[in-house]
């Protein structure tokens, strides 16, 4: 077990009472309201906070929020249609210390930061911090992976690492998505909305009973992106992007005792690259580029869930088994230098494809709660890179499959009336088997962009690797609007091979896998008959071996990656939310949250090729935002056609250094949304919103330009955007 660093805890702490300081005001205008709407000559009270319940403890039957012992944020349906959420990055302005990052070099992969841990890279063979799983399902390709948030009826983010239930790869945390199930009535829903670009989205989602024993759903996505950027090279609008979801759902036996909900998914997005703006050319707080290659971006994907639950009078427990499949196939092509000429063009061809089971029993046998299962995950992944410069042409690229096994069990143990002892561990076996092509000339690679296969690799490597991840909590309520939880855990990033092997001098692995000790303190709290919740959490997260996409620039190669365990780092933060309900017409929300980085030992130097440096120890980690806050209020009313309903938020992050060398940073943000929603007595709803109403030009990549030393360049994010929407519901 990882000693805690007294520095850190001590630090954490000091955070966290500054924390609850800002937060005290909140709460005093709370109680002052309490007191002012309390019941007076038979006036009723205030209502309560609604209580949102998640899935993440994976036990029998649905556990709020506030009894969750640990630090989660959800979403119901009913919020993120009103706070207009259209993709998961979209959560970023609602959450502390999480930064749902997406704006890359390649459309939709996942660079999630949460606490401070992300990867900053597109190579596709290195695995994320932040998992994925749609529907129980785990999403293994970070390639196409940012979800819509089309037809989900809830959307959980877990923060701290979920290796226990949840297994490799979620270091950082895990969001978890659900879609919308058939239901056992008739029901249709529609939306239409346009917003600046223009930008058109159409959507329908239509359900109910096929039969006795059979209720189905059929849900259609369609967006038409006509381009938000004008590229300064030809004076077009740029940004153009069309996509298309189509799902399909059964639920066999809905109301039995042995159930099972079939899931089919099919999607495609057509559209260019992304708008490459050059720091050395254009201000990085304007939204000009000039580039001459628009690039492209092509994903297909297609998935099968089925999920299969069996209620048993064992423990008045259930059998739960989910087992999936997923496809995707990418290709894309983008700007990388973001001039007017061809310095140097980026092509990408990925071809992944998963299988995995998951079966699992949790009950109540007494005084104890068991979750205990087994786990299997298999896939197979395919990559080509194609690089045009101006002095070369070089193809490479890489195949690799892997296969995980994993057995699970968390006991939760009643050791008092309202005292309960958390124990549990996960044990998984991974291996991973690849065959890696360098980057070579195009007229001898082995290597086809256009055919997306090689012929021939100079690398094969094979490794296994093992984990073992337990957990010990301790959750206290002294009464029920007290939780005060305390816990330490182990979570691990997966080793593997670097299928981009830009340097032929460097073996592309075996790196090693990422080990993480955590410890974490949180309370929740809600007061004024649950009018005003407080939830606030410590952690302070030790990594060991940390996985690093080591880059540099090359006058020959353009970008030089190579992933190395390159250091031991500790994280410690706090964070705290804070939500009340002041009259029945008025919510008030606020999140904050603090983070703070410190070097335990650094074995690779993190600035390039050499010996380790103090400069090494000076470096901040990036995507690690220290200080992260926002608030947001909603009003509603009632008017003569309905309910009218306004919203405003605001968020700030800090700034935050783009890359392991601090050669390139993403800058401040100060981000304001708000919208205007009228929803009729016919099920009619009209909503008027802005998104980024300051217009900042915002970045979520910064890296060196390879051919000019001490400048940038940054894939654009959309400035202001208003937009008109329409949604009925039957």
């Amino acid at each position: 077990m990882t000693r805690l660093r007294a520095a850190d805890l001590r630090r954490a702490v000091q955070i966290a009472v500054c924390t609850m300081s800002l937060l005290a005001p909140v709460a005093g205008q709370a109680a002052e309201a309490a007191a002012a709407d309390a019941p007076k000559d038979g006036a009723s009270k205030v209502t309560a906070l609604d209580e949102v319940v998640v899935t993440a403890t994976k036990q029998v039957g649905p556990v709020s929020v506030h009894n969750a012992p640990l630090a989660v944020t959800a979403f119901g349906e009913t919020t993120l249609e009103r706070a207009h959420v259209e993709e998961l990055s979209d959560l970023t302005n609602l959450i502390p210390n999480v930064f749902l990052n997406t704006s890359e070099t390649i459309h939709g992969v996942n660079n999630f930061s949460i606490r401070g841990m992300a990867v900053y890279d597109t190579i596709p063979s290195n695995t994320p911090t932040v998992g994925i799983f749609a529907d129980g399902l785990y999403i293994g390709a970070s390639a196409a992976s940012v979800l819509n948030t089309f037809d989900n009826t809830g959307v959980e983010v877990l923060r701290g690492p979920q290796g226990l239930l949840f297994g490799r790869n979620v270091t950082a945390g895990a969001l978890l998505v659900t879609t919308s199930a058939p239901t056992h009535q008739f029901s249709f829903s529609g939306r239409a909305g346009v917003e600046s670009g223009p930008d058109f989205t159409e959507s329908a989602v239509v359900s109910g009973p096929l039969g006795a024993m059979v209720d189905g759903k059929l849900a259609v996505y369609r967006n038409d992106d006509l381009g938000y950027f004008t590229n300064r090279f030809d004076g077009r609008a740029f940004g153009k992007s069309d996509t298309t979801i189509v799902r399909a759902a059964l639920a066999l036996n809905p109301q039995g005792d042995l159930r099972t909900t079939l899931r089919l998914e099919h999607g495609a997005m057509n559209g260019q690259g992304p708008a490459s703006q050059n720091h050395g050319v254009f201000s990085a707080d304007s939204f000009d580029f000039s580039i001459n290659e628009n690039g492209f971006a092509r994903n297909r994907w297609d998935q099968v869930i089925a999920d299969t639950r069996l209620k048993t009078a064992f423990g008045d427990g259930e059998v739960v088994n989910v087992l999936g499949y997923r496809k995707v196939s990418e290709t894309g092509l983008f700007d990388a230098d973001g001039t007017p000429q061809t310095l140097f063009n980026f092509g990408t061809v990925i071809d992944q494809h998963q299988i995995s089971d998951e079966l699992r029993y949790s009950g109540t046998l007494g005084r104890v709660t068991p979750t205990v299962g087994v786990y299997w995950y298999d896939d197979h992944l395919d990559y080509i890179e194609d690089r045009q410069l101006a002095a070369a042409h070089l193809t490479g690229g890489g195949t690799q499959g892997s296969t995980t096994y994993a057995v699970f069990s968390n006991f939760d143990v009643k050791v008092a009336e309202n005292v309960v002892l958390t124990l549990g561990a996960r044990y998984s076996t991974e291996t991973k088997d690849a065959k890696v092509q360098g980057l070579v000339p195009s007229a001898t690679s082995p290597c086809s962009f256009a055919g997306g296969n090689c012929s021939a690799f100079n690398f094969t490597g094979s490794h296994r690797w093992s984990a073992f991840t337990p957990k010990v909590g301790l959750q206290w309520t002294p009464d029920p609007t007290t939780n005060l939880y305390a816990y330490w855990t182990k979570g691990y990033r997966s080793g593997g091979y670097n299928l981009r092997q830009t340097n032929l001098l460097a073996p592309p692995g075996p790196y090693n896998q990422e080990v993480e000790d955590t410890y974490e303190v949180g309370a929740k709290k809600d007061f004024f008959d649950n009018r005003l919740r407080l939830n606030g959490a410590v952690f302070s997260n030790r990594y060991h071996n940390l996985q690093r996409a080591i880059l540099q620039s090359s006058p020959t190669l353009g970008i030089v990656q190579t992933t190395v365990n390159s250091a031991d780092t500790t994280i410690s933060g706090v964070e705290a939310e804070a939500t009340a309900r002041v009259t029945d017409a008025l919510r008030v929300g606020a999140h904050l949250g603090y983070l703070y980085n410190s070097w335990d030992k650094i074995f690779f130097h993190l600035l390039g090729a050499g010996p380790v440096t103090p400069a090494d120890y000076a470096l901040d980690l990036p995507f690690l935002s220290p200080w992260s806050y926002g608030t947001n209020v909603e009003y509603t009313t009632h008017v003569a056609w309905g309910e009218l309903s306004a919203q405003a938020s605001f968020d700030h992050r800090d700034r935050t250094p783009s890359n392991d060398a601090n050669t390139g940073f993403l800058k401040a943000v100060n981000r304001i949304d708000a919208n205007l929603t009228l929803k009729t007595d016919r099920n009619v709803s009209v909503s008027l919103y802005g998104k980024n109403l300051t217009d900042q030009a915002t970045t979520g990549l910064n890296n060196p330009l390879p051919f000019t030393p001490g400048e940038t360049i940054a894939p654009l994010n959309k400035g202001r955007v208003i937009g008109l929407e329409f949604r009925y519901r039957y």
